[in-house]
């Protein structure tokens, strides 16, 4: 298990199957046999290499009967001679699992992730990689920022997210704030590294987290402008790290339906935090960790492999319950400052605390 995670999750991938749902092939052109053949034997070897890794590293294996669930998906198979029915298959089975977190990339979406040039005609602009990065002062002393999606593993864009979020901060931070909102209600999720390297200095130097299986448990660290899981630095500032001014902080982390799993890692990295709290509503619930496996034509098995716990080793199972529940409609106010209800309220708090 150590090599999957360890490889794995320095990639880490987390979002809606829906996402990546792939076109359906045409068909207004007849098949040969053999192209018929061919494309039933595509699709049973690309089926059998994604069970292979589910039966290998899918975090709740002992439980599966696989023999019986590849016989079931294999002959949904037979029936068409479609390369993609593969697909289907593939999440078909988990379906099966009762696995919402675990699903699989097609080969352009996977290229674009992993910044495979050997794939890609060409580079996606940044906005279709990465999410809003904002700030701005709500008073002298409170600090609003929020935190991006980030859809990508190239290393020399998560370290310009990682420098853009600390820079930010900084920013924020010259007028002495002691008090700040997070907000992740947007994040929805993507590569959690750059985003822990980024708001490092909110989160301060130690572990904030863990991975957790059967047989391992692997912290997740910020130390001095990087993001570590294990021993392994997975993102890291360019330059010098930044420190805030004040080292006792008030938080408050907005989170909702749309904080997914990268997202929901960064939320869990607070939890347990002294003054920090969560306004808004439960988080999606995705808070297991998934591991990528590349398949041969060039799709990505995006598997379900461990849990995830906070910094004082609670595992997380499910949504991110807030400790201040704020319905969209809690306010009801001519007031533009009220527009955002989770936010008003936290500013409350924050100017009475």
């Amino acid at each position: 298990m150590r090599r999957s995670i360890l490889y794995i999750l320095a990639s880490f991938l987390l979002y809606s199957p829906s996402l990546y749902s792939r076109q359906p092939l045409r068909t207004d052109r007849p098949f040969s046999d053999t192209t018929k053949q061919s494309c039933q034997q595509t699709a049973t070897r690309l089926l059998e290499e994604a069970l292979t890794f589910m039966q290998k590293n899918y975090y709740r294996k002992e439980s599966i009967d696989w023999k019986e669930l590849a016989i079931a998906a294999k002959g949904r198979l037979p029936a068409s001679c479609n390369c993609e029915d593969a697909y289907n298959a593939i999440g078909w089975c988990f379906s099966q699992l009762n696995e919402a977190h675990s699903f699989l990339m097609p080969p352009g979406k996977a290229a674009t992730y992993n910044c495979d040039t050997a794939q890609l005609t060409q580079m996606p602009p940044l906005s279709k990689l990465v999410g809003e990065i904002k700030g701005e002062w709500l008073q002298d002393s409170i600090a609003y920022l929020t935190i991006p999606w980030v859809s990508t593993t190239d290393s020399l864009i998560c370290m310009q997210i990682a420098d853009s979020l600390q820079e930010l901060i900084a920013r924020l931070d010259s007028r002495n704030v002691s008090k700040w909102i997070i907000d992740l209600r947007k994040n929805t999720g993507g590569n959690c590294w750059p985003m822990l390297a980024g708001i490092g200095p909110l989160l301060g130097n130690g572990v904030c987290g863990y991975f957790i299986s059967a047989n391992e448990k692997i912290p997740i660290t910020y130390r001095d402008g990087a993001a570590l899981q294990g021993r392994h630095v997975l993102c890291r500032v360019s330059n010098n790290h930044y420190e805030t001014r004040s080292l006792r902080k008030s938080i408050i982390l907005l989170t909702g339906p749309r904080t997914i799993s990268a997202g929901e890692i960064v939320a869990l990295a607070f939890r347990g935090k002294e003054e920090a709290y969560f306004y808004g509503q439960p988080t999606a619930g995705l808070t297991t960790a998934n591991a990528t496996y590349t398949l041969s034509d060039h799709s990505m098995l995006v598997l379900t492999v461990c849990q995830e716990a906070d910094r004082t080793g609670k595992i997380c199972a499910g949504s991110i319950i807030p400790d201040k529940y704020i319905a969209n409609n809690t306010l009801n106010t001519q007031n533009p400052q009220d527009a955002d209800p989770a936010k008003s309220e936290a500013l409350r708090w924050l100017q009475t605390h």
